[in-house]
C-alpha cells in the first residue's frame, strides 16, 4: 500500500498539469450538483413520514388547511373592539377577504379567511339578527327566541339538572332581552349593515357581565384586540408557504385599516424567517469562517504558499456540497451548520499535508519530500477520515430527519474533502518543489511546536491518573446527561431582535396565544352530527380547558373553537348555570347558518370529521406536550374522566403545528444521548480493527471521554438549556478529537519505527507536528465557533457549546495523550508499537533497498 501512495505522490507532482485539468473537470461537474441543493424547513424535516404525528398532520391539513397567519388588530387605549367595525373598515374586510381568496392570480395559497366582521355576521345569523331573508327588521324577542341560539338556550334551560342553574338561565335570558338595542337605534342603513350599529355590535360581542362572550374569544380575545385568521392551503412546501406569507402580509398592509394598529405574524412568518436565513446565513457564516482562517494561516502557518490549505478546502467544499446536491441531501436548520463545520474540520487535512511536505524538505531533508509525505501521511489521513465518517454515521440513527441529513452531509462531505486534500496538495506542492524547490533553511513556526512539546511534557506516571479521571468524567457526564434541559420554545431559536419575533411576542402579549393545536374527530360511518360525537367533543373541550386553560396552574390552552363549541359556549356562558352539552340538532342548525369560511375550517365536506382548534397559551413545547399527550391518551376508558371515552367507530387525533413541534421534541429526546455514545462506539470499533489493537483504540478515545464528560458536567453545572443543534454536537466533538489523537498516535508509531525511545518519539512527534496541530486546532475551533456570531440563538448556542467542547477535546489530546503513549510503550510494554513498528520497519527497509538499487542502476548507466 505504501508503494501506491509513493506512486500517487510521484505521479501527482510529475503530471501536475494533467491532475489539475482533471481536478478542474471534477470541480465543474460537482459544482453543477450545488445547483441541485434545496432548502427544506417543512414538517418532514422534523418528523419521519412513518410517525403517526406526521401522518395525522398531513391528513389534518388536507381536510382543514395548513398553518394560520394571524392578523392582530390593537385598539387605542380607551377604545374597545366594537369601534373597529366602522363602515369603512367593514368594506375593507370584505375587499381584503375577496382579494386573499383569489390566492394571487389563481395560485393555491390561501385556504380560508375569517375576518372579525365575518365572525360577528355569523353571530348575527345565529341570534336571528337583521338579514335579507327576514325582511331587514330589527331583532326583537320573537326573532331571538326562535333563532338557532334561542332554541339552543331553551333546550339547555330544560336540560339543566340544577334548579339553581335553571333559575340562573332564566334570569340571564331576561337580562339579555333587556339589552336588545331599542328599535329607535335602527336605521335603514344599519339594518342593511347591522354591524355598523355599535349598540348591536356590542350586544353580539359582550355578555351580560360586560366581558367578551366565550363564543367570540378565539377571534376577540379581549376588549382591545381582534384577530383576522388567514389559513394557508395545507401541506405547502416551505417556498409556497413563504410566498403565501408575503402575499398575505402585503395585502393586509395595503388595506390600511383606520383607527387601529395592525400586526401580521404567526408560525408561517416564523418559518419564512428561518427559510430566508437559510438561503443567506450559510454563505455568510462560511465567508466569515474563511476570513478568520486567512488571518490564522497568515499569522501562524509559516510556510510557503500558506493560503494553499484554504484554497484546498474551498475546492473540497464544492466537491462536498456538489455530491450532496446529486444525492438530494437537503439544506435544513441543522445542515446549515455543515459549511463552517466542514471548513473547520476538513482544513486540517490540507494543513497536515502541507506541513508534512515542508517538514520533509526542511527538517528531514528528504530528496523526495512529496512521495515521502504521501507514503507516511496519506494512510493516516484515511484513518482519521474514517474516524470522522463513523462518528458522523451515528447521527444517521437520530429520530429527527434533519439531524440524519446533517449526519449524511458531514459523512459525505468529509470524505470528499479528504480526497481533495490528498490529491490537490500532492499535485500543487509536487509541481512547486519540481520547478522551485524550497531553499529556506529556517523551519517556521517553531514557537508553536515548542508549545505542543510543553503541553505534552507531563511525566508518564500521569497516565494512570488521567485514565481514571477520564472514566470518572465520562460516567459523571452520563449521570447528568439525562437531567440536561432542551430549549423547547421555538421562538427562542430565532433572532430575538428580528421583527418576526417582536411581532410574535406582541401577538402573545395581546391575545394570550401565538400558536394552535388542532384535534380532528372522525366518524367512520355516517355523519359526525350525532349526540354521542357532539357530547364527546364538548366533554373533551370542556375537560381540556378546565385542566389546561385559563385559571389552571400551568396554563397551556387559551380558547377552543369548533362547530360544537360555538353552541356550547353560547348556552353555557351563564354564571351559576350547570354545564349542559348541546344537542346534535342544535349544532346541525348552527351549521346550517355557518358561513362557508367557517365550514371549511371546522367541518369536512362529507360531514364525517369535525375540527377543534385550541389556541395554545404558551410556545413552550414541553408544556404543550402535556396537553397533546392527554388528547392522545383518549381511549375507551379515560384516566381522569370516564365521560371522555371515544364513541364507537370514532377517532380523535391531535394535529397542527404545535403537535409537529411536540413530535420534534419527542424525537430529539428519544435518543439524543445515545448518539454521542454510538459515535464513540463506532470509532472505537473501527480503530480497534484498523490498528489491530484494543489498547491503541482506547488510548485514542481517552481525550474524547474527557471532552464528552466535561461538556455534560459543565452544561449541567451552569444550568444551560440545549438547543436541538447543541444536543447532537457530541459526534462532532468525537470526530474532531479522534482525528487529532489518531494522527498523534500514528506519528508516534512512525518515530518509534525509526528506533527512538518512547519519550524521544513523543518529543519528536510534538516538535515536528506541533505547528500543524495548533494551526489545525485553531481553524477547527474557529470553524465551529464562527456560528457563535449567528443571529439565530439555535446556531449561536451550537457554536459556543460545541466550540468549547472541541477546544477541551483538542487540549486533552495534546496534554493527556503524550504521557499515556509513553507509559504504554515504555518498560517493555510496547502496547502502542507492538506489531505496527515491525511492519513499518519492514516496509521502510524494502523502500531503502529499492532506492539503493535504483541509485546503483542510475550510477551504472551514467558510467
Amino acid at each position: 500500500m505504501r508503494k501506491f501512495w509513493a506512486w500517487l505522490g510521484y505521479q501527482s507532482g510529475r503530471r501536475a498539469g494533467l491532475v489539475s485539468l482533471g481536478g478542474l473537470l471534477v470541480t465543474l461537474l460537482l459544482g453543477l450538483g450545488v445547483t441541485q441543493l434545496h432548502f427544506k424547513t417543512g414538517t418532514d424535516s422534523y418528523l419521519n413520514k412513518s410517525d403517526q404525528a406526521y401522518k395525522d398532520d398531513v391528513r389534518y391539513e388536507d381536510l382543514f388547511g395548513g398553518q394560520a397567519v394571524a392578523v392582530m388588530f390593537t385598539m387605542p387605549k380607551g377604545h374597545d373592539v366594537s369601534e373597529l367595525l366602522t363602515a369603512e373598515n367593514l368594506a375593507k374586510f370584505d375587499s381584503l377577504e375577496q382579494h386573499l381568496q383569489t390566492s394571487a392570480d389563481g395560485k393555491r395559497l390561501v385556504f380560508t379567511v375569517i375576518t372579525p366582521s365575518r365572525v360577528l355576521e355569523y353571530s348575527n345569523a345565529l341570534i336571528g339578527g337583521p338579514a335579507a331573508t327576514n325582511g331587514y327588521h330589527p331583532p326583537d324577542l320573537g326573532s331571538v327566541s326562535t333563532s338557532v341560539v334561542g332554541s339552543a338556550l331553551l333546550a339547555a334551560q330544560s336540560a339543566d339538572p340544577s334548579p339553581k342553574g335553571q333559575a340562573a338561565r332564566a334570569a340571564d335570558t331576561q337580562e339579555t332581552v333587556a339589552r336588545l338595542p331599542a328599535a329607535s337605534t335602527w336605521t335603514p342603513a344599519t339594518l342593511h349593515a347591522p354591524l355598523t350599529n355599535r349598540a348591536w355590535a356590542q350586544f353580539l360581542l359582550f355578555n351580560n357581565q360586560g366581558q367578551v362572550r366565550l363564543a367570540q374569544r378565539t377571534f376577540y380575545p379581549n376588549r382591545s384586540h381582534a384577530l383576522l385568521i388567514v389559513r394557508l392551503h395545507g401541506n405547502q412546501s416551505i417556498d409556497q408557504q413563504s410566498e403565501s406569507v408575503r402575499f398575505v402580509t402585503a395585502a393586509v398592509h395595503d388595506a390600511h385599516f383606520q383607527g387601529v394598529e395592525t400586526t401580521v405574524t404567526g408560525a408561517p412568518s416564523l418559518l419564512k424567517s428561518l427559510n430566508d436565513y437559510l438561503k443567506g446565513g450559510m454563505l455568510t457564516l462560511g465567508a466569515l469562517a474563511a476570513a478568520i482562517m486567512v488571518v490564522l494561516l497568515l499569522v501562524a502557518f509559516r510556510v510557503r504558499w500558506r493560503l494553499l490549505p484554504l484554497a484546498v478546502i474551498l475546492v473540497g467544499l464544492v466537491w462536498a456540497f456538489g455530491l450532496a446536491g446529486y444525492l438530494h441531501i437537503p439544506l435544513t436548520l441543522a445542515t446549515i451548520a455543515g459549511l463552517p463545520t466542514l471548513m473547520g474540520v476538513g482544513i486540517d487535512y490540507a494543513i497536515q499535508m502541507h506541513a508534512r511536505v515542508e517538514e520533509e524538505v526542511l527538517v528531514a531533508r528528504h530528496r523526495t519530500p512529496v512521495q515521502e509525505t504521501a507514503r507516511n501521511l496519506c494512510p493516516a489521513l484515511l484513518v482519521v477520515t474514517f474516524d470522522a465518517v463513523f462518528a458522523f454515521a451515528a447521527l444517521t440513527f437520530a429520530k429527527v430527519p434533519m439531524i440524519r441529513q446533517f449526519g449524511f452531509l458531514l459523512a459525505v462531505g468529509i470524505a470528499m474533502i479528504c480526497l481533495c486534500s490528498i490529491v490537490m496538495p500532492l499535485a500543487t506542492l509536487g509541481m512547486r518543489e519540481y520547478r522551485s524547490p524550497t531553499k529556506r533553511d529556517e523551519y517556521g513556526g517553531k514557537w508553536l511546536s515548542r508549545i505542543v512539546v510543553w503541553l505534552g511534557e507531563l511525566p508518564a506516571r500521569a497516565a494512570i491518573p488521567f485514565a481514571v479521571v477520564s472514566v470518572l468524567l465520562f460516567f459523571g457526564g452520563i449521570l447528568v446527561e439525562g437531567r440536561l434541559v432542551l430549549q423547547t420554545d421555538p421562538i427562542e431559536w430565532v433572532n430575538p431582535h428580528s421583527q418576526v419575533v417582536k411581532d410574535i411576542h406582541a401577538l402573545q402579549d395581546g391575545t394570550g396565544s401565538s400558536n394552535e393545536m388542532g384535534v380532528f374527530v372522525h366518524v367512520d360511518r355516517g355523519s359526525a352530527f350525532n349526540d354521542a360525537t357532539v357530547k364527546y367533543i364538548d366533554d373533551l373541550t370542556t375537560s381540556q380547558l378546565q385542566r389546561n386553560g385559563p385559571g389552571a396552574r400551568d396554563q397551556t390552552l387559551a380558547t377552543a373553537n369548533s362547530i360544537v363549541e360555538v353552541v356550547s359556549d353560547v348556552i353555557n356562558d351563564i354564571p351559576g348555570a350547570s354545564h349542559v352539552a348541546p344537542k346534535a340538532a342544535s349544532v346541525l342548525a348552527a351549521y346550517g347558518v355557518t358561513p362557508p369560511e367557517f365550514r371549511r375550517q371546522l367541518v369536512s365536506s362529507d360531514l364525517a370529521t369535525l375540527n377543534v382548534v385550541f389556541r395554545t397559551s404558551t410556545p413552550n413545547l414541553k408544556r404543550v406536550k402535556g396537553a397533546v399527550d392527554e388528547v392522545r391518551s383518549l381511549s375507551k376508558s379515560h384516566p381522569y374522566d370516564p365521560r371522555l371515552a371515544v364513541p364507537s367507530a370514532t377517532e380523535a387525533r391531535p394535529s397542527g403545528l404545535a403537535v409537529v413541534g411536540v413530535g420534534l421534541l419527542e424525537n430529539l429526546e428519544s435518543n439524543r444521548i445515545l448518539l454521542t455514545y454510538l459515535s464513540i462506539a463506532f470509532v472505537g470499533i473501527f480503530l480497534a480493527v484498523r490498528m489491530r489493537s484494543i489498547v491503541r483504540s482506547l488510548l485514542s478515545l481517552v481525550p474524547v471521554l474527557i471532552a464528552v464528560g466535561t461538556a455534560s458536567l459543565v452544561a449541567f453545572g451552569l444550568s444551560l438549556k440545549l438547543s436541538p443543534m447543541t444536543a447532537v454536537g457530541g459526534p462532532l466533538v468525537v470526530a474532531v478529537c479522534t482525528e487529532f489523537t489518531s494522527l498523534i498516535l500514528l506519528r508516534f508509531v512512525e518515530e518509534r519505527a525509526r528506533g527512538l525511545a518512547p519519550k524521544a518519539a513523543i518529543d519528536v512527534t510534538a516538535a515536528r507536528t506541533g505547528r500543524a496541530f495548533l494551526v489545525s486546532a485553531m481553524t477547527a475551533i474557529a470553524g465551529v465557533l464562527v456560528m457563535a456570531t449567528s443571529t439565530m440563538p439555535v446556531l449561536r448556542g451550537f457554536g459556543i457549546v460545541v466550540g468549547m467542547n472541541v477546544a477541551v477535546a483538542l487540549l486533552a489530546a495534546l496534554v493527556v495523550l503524550p504521557p499515556m503513549l509513553v507509559w504504554a510503550d515504555e518498560d517493555g510494554r510496547n502496547w502502542v508499537s507492538r506489531g505496527m513498528v515491525d511492519r513499518l520497519r519492514a516496509a521502510q527497509a524494502r523502500e531503502r533497498a529499492e532506492l539503493e538499487a535504483a541509485d546503483s542502476a542510475a550510477g551504472a548507466t551514467a558510467n
